[in-house]
């Protein structure tokens, strides 16, 4: 058989058909005569394969006197089409832009899916056979060398829309894929605002920390939206300088177009720890390390901040507050005096809050905390769980030495914070138009190029 299949229930209904043992045995019979028909003849784009797998499909039901309704034709190209040419039902789950992981968790169980603002959603279906994942697993990862098998059972790979995919089989696991898809068009800080993630107000603080050459690390749990808030506060940042960064999977999405990514690779014996050095040779204005998660990245990354040789440095981590992150950091071997090298520590969540009116738990990201870093640790905003909004506390070290970058009084980068902060609540809303009038308004910066915008576009076309 097939080796997946559509299932009668689900959260998440993905609109195909629970296929007949016959009609299983037809997409079977089109697999075959697909693959010995391909060698001979060419087929470019997608519509031409479903136009053939089609006639194919009148052809053998023609062969074995086969009376097929018109709306079966069609049902039936397309199931075929998925599994010869596509990813299965996955193709389904993939083109949703409101779904953020896709989690395989075995055979003859449902696939589950995260939906935006509605959380974990099991759809109707599943697969059936090991072979069917690896199957899948290896299309999506074919273009890029890579496969997964029952010698070698794990894989992590980034898809060529950015999605970071990890699959793994037995031994290792029953048969699993995780799929964390990207965003094509990041969230402006605007966005952020709006909906509820964070503040007007923490963001123009954060702008000021960022402008006034301060370096910034952001902690929070996994699948909290670290990477995302990192990309907004990039609008930050002036589009004329020289940005270096450094991941072990390509995640960062800014629209400066002096950046150089480095990327570590694992099967070379090239890690993320190598490439942070390589950047003190490199001249950053600014300098960018995706996750850092073990003791020798924090030696390195410690390293690099010591050096000085940026305006900032800016870095994820893992921990769930501030005091959790400076714990972590300092059990990795990073002393009291050396943590002084981070002047802001922005802590951001994802958590669950009741409703006890609807008896339902509502998942929702929220930055936490913003931290000064020193002698000792201070906390400049704090979350308040009723308003479910940050509130400003006070600041000890950050606005002193902003104002001093700014060659201001404290009253006049106060006047500045209260004008970005109306800024921000009325700017744009698209991430590109957001970033313009910012680099505007701030630093005299004109627009992006026309093949900037063009990019934007068409990766926006891409992923609808």
């Amino acid at each position: 058989m097939l080796g997946w299949e559509i299932l009668n229930e689900g959260d998440y209904k993905l609109g195909l058909p629970k296929l007949s043992k016959q009609e299983e045995e037809m997409v079977e019979i089109l697999e075959e005569r697909f693959r010995e028909a391909v060698r001979s003849r060419e087929l470019k784009t997608p519509e031409e394969n479903k136009a053939f797998i089609k006639q194919l499909l009148l052809g053998v039901a023609e062969e074995n006197s086969l009376l097929l309704e018109n709306d079966q034709v069609e049902y039936l190209t397309e199931m075929a089409y998925l599994h010869i040419y596509g990813f299965a039902f996955m193709d389904k789950l993939l083109a949703d832009q409101e779904i953020e992981e896709i989690s395989v968790i075995g055979l003859h169980k449902p696939i589950y899916v995260y939906v935006r603002n509605q959380g974990w959603k099991s759809v109707n279906a599943c697969f059936t056979s090991e072979k069917a994942i690896a199957d899948v697993v290896n299309k999506m990862a074919r273009g890029l060398g890579r496969h997964i098998t029952l010698q070698n059972p794990r894989l992590d790979a980034m898809l060529p829309d950015g999605s970071r995919l990890h699959a793994s089989l037995p031994p290792v696991s029953a048969g699993e894929i995780t799929i964390r898809k990207f965003r094509a068009r990041p969230f402006s800080p605007r966005e952020l605002n709006d909906l509820g993630s964070t503040t007007a107000e923490a963001l123009a603080f954060i702008s000021l920390v960022i402008q006034g050459d301060n370096s910034v690390i952001i902690g929070g749990n996994t699948g909290s939206g670290k990477t995302t808030l990192l990309n907004a506060l990039f609008s930050f940042v002036p589009a004329n300088e020289r940005i270096i960064i450094a991941e072990e999977t390509p995640e960062i999405n800014i629209p400066h177009p002096h950046q150089l990514r480095l990327v570590a690779n694992r099967d070379m014996n090239i890690t993320l720890k190598d490439l942070m050095y390589d950047t003190l040779r490199m001249r950053p204005d600014r300098m960018i390390v995706g996750e850092v998660r073990n003791k020798i990245e924090f030696e390195a990354l410690f390293d690099v901040l010591l050096a000085g040789q940026a305006r900032g440095s800016y870095a994820t981590i893992h921990a769930q507050g501030a005091f959790e992150a400076v714990q972590r950091m300092k059990s990795f071997g990073v002393n009291d005096m050396d943590l002084n090298a981070i002047d802001c520590l922005v802590i951001q969540r994802r958590m669950l809050v009741y409703d006890p009116k609807k008896r339902k738990n509502t998942e929702i990201r929220r930055m936490t905390e913003i931290a000064e870093v020193g002698d000792k640790l201070n906390i400049v905003f704090s979350f308040d769980p009723h308003t479910r909004k940050l509130k400003f506390r006070k600041s000890e070290k950050l606005l002193e030495k902003t104002a001093n970058a700014f060659d201001m009084s404290l009253k006049e980068l106060k006047q500045e914070w209260d004008e970005r902060k109306k800024s921000i609540e009325k700017a744009p809303s698209a991430f590109l138009d957001f970033f313009n009038e910012f680099q505007q308004k701030m630093y005299n910066v004109g627009e992006q190029t026309n093949e900037q915008k063009k990019e934007e576009k068409n990766a926006s076309k891409k992923h609808r």
